[in-house]
């Protein structure tokens, strides 16, 4: 029996399928292909500077520029045949949308338009460029050589008084940069010729290039470095010999890093007046004198050894296990295909330190 007061249950009605929401397809940037190639030859670019530092030539589906020390190239598909300033065109194409005309209006001038905008973009004769080809290809390579390159290129500085200290030195195995204070050296483990000076920005070039790496050519004076898709990086090399950088190491037994070492050293770096950091035993201070100092407790590193802060955080990366040397003053690392040597701080001579 059914009590009146209770519903009678009522079929469900099924609920409509909703029909799948159709994903609208993007249309593709018609500018990508020059953005990209205007990306990839911007570091042998710049906003002033001669003709051929500040423009590029494209031409027969390719794009070319240089700076004197890096040439880089790689294929467009736009057919254009011009010679435009490099970065007003890469900035008037990311103003751009979906729609785009690129006229060349004369010799000297593209106009670039995409709705309400237009932009002017200066160009040079092709005769006012002098762009030499790649050396020819004679070795395969992979991207072993950008890591390389990108580990030890910290060390080097635009513009030092010395070669060696404004290069990173590439040959067969290894990359090898120096500050003169310290020393990386990177096993890549590929056969390379000997003695290759670059200067630092090419080798920041290479390193920070998104495209895989695929061939290797040279000659006395230049190095090549090819992509997978065909382009290329030319770089003049320095004309000195590397100093002999072995004699910076010696065979020592690695420990592992303190777990709070880079903790520590952070820690301390803006309380020293000179970014010099001490140890002992127990801490690592900003001064010498413990009355004086802001200190971070860590264990397992060696009294009396003082480091630059900076350059130590310089390292960081290639500083996973270590060796403190107080005879010689210097610290030994390394992570896995990478080594590495510092020197540290000469301290002074107080009169509890001399031996009575």
């Amino acid at each position: 029996m059914i009590e009146s007061d209770i519903e009678m249950p009522k079929d469900e009605v099924p609920k409509k399928a909703r029909k799948p929401r159709k994903v609208k397809e993007t249309a593709p940037n018609p500018a990508a292909s020059l953005i990209a190639a205007l990306k990839f030859v911007k570091p042998a670019q710049s906003k002033t500077g001669t003709p051929e530092q500040q423009h590029c030539i494209i031409s027969g589906h390719w794009m070319a520029a240089t700076n004197g020390v890096l040439t880089i190239a790689c294929p467009v598909e736009d057919d254009l045949n011009a010679c435009p300033q490099s970065t007003q065109l890469l900035d008037a194409l990311l103003k751009c949308g979906r729609e785009l005309s690129i006229t060349q209006l004369t010799q000297h001038a593209l106009s670039v338009k995409s709705g309400e905008f237009k932009g002017l973009i200066p160009c040079c004769d092709f005769s006012e460029l002098s762009i030499t080809g790649p050396d020819p290809q004679i070795a395969a390579i992979d991207d072993r050589i950008k890591t390389a390159l990108g580990c030890v290129m910290c060390l080097a500085s635009d513009g030092a008084p010395s070669a060696v200290l404004a290069s990173v030195l590439l040959q067969s195995g290894v990359a090898v940069a120096s500050s003169g204070v310290s020393l990386l050296e990177y096993w890549h483990g590929i056969d390379l010729p000997p003695g290759l000076l670059m200067p630092k920005a090419s080798a920041a070039a290479i390193a920070k290039c998104d495209k895989r790496l695929s061939g290797f050519g040279y000659s006395q004076n230049s190095a090549t470095f090819y992509f997978e898709d065909g382009s290329f990086i030319k770089t003049q090399l320095f004309n000195e010999r590397y100093v002999n950088y072995s004699i910076a190491f010696k065979e020592v037994k690695y420990k592992p890093v303190p777990a709070n070492f880079f903790k520590a050293v952070k820690a301390i770096e803006s309380f020293s007046a000179d970014g010099i950091i001490y140890f002992d035993e127990h801490s690592v201070s900003s001064h010498e004198q413990e009355s004086e100092a802001s200190t971070f407790k860590i264990e397992g590193l060696p009294e009396g050894m003082a480091f630059n802060s900076k350059l130590l955080l310089q390292v960081e990366h290639a500083f996973k296990s270590a060796v403190f040397d107080k005879t010689d003053n210097k610290v030994y690392y390394c992570a896995n295909d990478v080594r590495g040597v510092t020197m540290g701080v000469e301290l002074q001579i107080t009169d509890k330190d001399v031996p009575y």
